[in-house]
């Protein structure tokens, strides 16, 4: 009669750690199959986008400017990623309608709909890992910013760190955050998982339009509907590689000054200037109700100089403003030249 093994308990723990392991992968633990049982849907992703984006809009608003963020990052377990991959071209299709109805619906608190971007962009990845804290099965991960500084967009702005805005897991709140580049190296974001959506929108009736002020005629015209019929400032500009002079009158409390690109044109607070030496977006100007006072900002790898002050860099999504004297000379990048003078 042949000899029969037999391993009692304390045999298997001497057995090799594979034998474990692939016990684990034939019978999954009680903890697996809690875990397995347990799915992000489609409209858990598309709750976090949409709750990102309307948190944005009463973050990033300024005066009677509504801003929004417009680029994404949706970041998943690669799990995840697989499952639902297939429906992110939907997730994306309903986010931006829910996104129109939120500007829709908050029209009314603003004087118009004034974005830094001139479409909506989604990226989703499939990483284990996200700034130091693990990405499991049941997390969704989104990373909202104002214009294009998300990895892998040609137009970022900062090389080391990005100022972003994100649900912390901690306090469960969206809060502005910097984060290394390092944090996106580990996190798959493929080319199928990405979505470019444009957007334009109608100026909205200024306050003064809706409701007439006293006294107050002149800002009732109705060719000028954002501002002052006057307007706030003039701006005067001379482009050295075009040999070029214009002008432009700021009605608007807060204007962009970017490069002249097709993406741009539909933007009506954006003085555009046709010259490669100006950034996209270069500066921003803003004029102060309450200090009745002029603001600039400089978002340019480029030099942005104020009567001969340089203007230290800073980004987008969260513009460090500095004092614009009521006539001012600003030189962008040595090349182009505006002469700034308020009239108000």
């Amino acid at each position: 009669m042949g000899v029969v093994n037999t391993y009692t308990p304390s045999h298997m723990a001497d057995q090799p750690n594979w034998l474990h392991k692939l016990g684990n992968l034939l019978v999954p633990s009680s903890q697996n199959q809690s875990n397995a049982s347990v799915t992000i849907t489609n409209k858990r992703i598309l709750d976090e986008l949409v709750n990102s984006f309307q948190d944005s809009i009463g973050r990033e608003s300024v005066g009677s400017s509504m801003l929004f963020n417009a680029h994404f990052l949706i970041i998943l377990h690669p799990d995840t990623y697989e499952e639902r991959q297939n429906a992110f071209p939907v997730i994306v299709d309903e986010a931006v309608k829910a996104f129109k109805g939120l500007i829709e619906s908050q029209k009314g608190q603003y004087e118009r709909v004034a974005p830094v971007a001139s479409s909506w962009f989604f990226k989703f990845g499939g990483g284990r890992e996200f700034n130091g804290e693990t990405v499991s099965p049941t997390d969704v991960y989104v990373v909202g910013a104002l214009t294009g500084i998300l990895p892998g967009n040609q137009q970022r702005q900062s090389p080391d760190k990005l100022h972003v805005t994100r649900r912390v897991k901690q306090t469960n709140r969206y809060e502005k955050v910097d984060v290394d580049l390092n944090t996106f190296q580990h996190i798959d974001f493929r080319e199928p998982g990405a979505f470019v959506v444009k957007f334009k929108f109608e100026p909205t009736p200024s306050v003064s339009e809706r409701a007439p002020m006293p006294g107050s005629a002149t800002r009732n015209a109705p060719n000028l509907p954002r501002s002052l019929a006057a307007g706030l400032a003039e701006i005067t500009y001379y482009i050295a590689e075009l040999n070029k002079e214009d002008a432009y009158l700021m009605r608007d409390r807060e204007i962009v000054i970017a490069r002249k690109e097709p993406e741009n044109q539909h933007f009506p607070n954006y003085l555009l200037l046709e010259s490669a030496y100006v950034s996209n977006p270069h500066a921003r100007i803003q004029y102060d109700d309450a200090t009745q006072a002029f603001h600039i900002a400089s978002f340019s790898r480029n030099e942005t100089r104020v009567n001969e002050q340089l203007i230290p860099r800073s980004e987008p999504a969260s513009p460090q403003w500095y004092i614009l004297p009521d006539k001012a000379q600003i030189l962008l990048n040595s090349m182009v030249t505006l002469n700034f003078q308020r009239t108000t």
